[in-house]
């Protein structure tokens, strides 16, 4: 054995590891911020706030049913997307969705 020290692998450096351990902090900042509504959800009742409860009652109405129908296999999902914007829309036409009412 000889008194000189090994020479190390130029991606085994500290200063190679801490810029790997910052790119991947960096890398899990951008997807927790591209993806924050799915890590932290507002409430419903936070978004509705603004709403007219008469528009919010209606959807949540129509939209419980929509999703009865889909649970009971009656409509497939493509339906349901679709049975759901249609339920929107009707009580949007028929209760004005800001603050307020009719």
């Amino acid at each position: 054995m000889s008194g000189t020290p090994e020479r190390r692998a130029s991606g085994d450096t500290r200063s190679t590891r801490l810029a790997a351990l910052f790119v991947f902090a960096c890398c899990a900042g951008v997807l927790g911020y591209m993806h924050r509504g799915d890590l932290w959800p507002a409430s419903q009742t936070d978004a509705d706030a603004g709403l007219n409860p008469e528009f919010v009652a209606c959807r949540d109405a129509r939209i419980a049913t929509v999703d009865n129908m889909l649970s009971e296999g009656l409509i497939d999902e493509a339906s349901h997307t679709q049975f759901s914007e249609r339920a929107i829309a009707i009580c949007a036409d028929e209760f004005p969705i800001g603050q307020g009412g009719s």
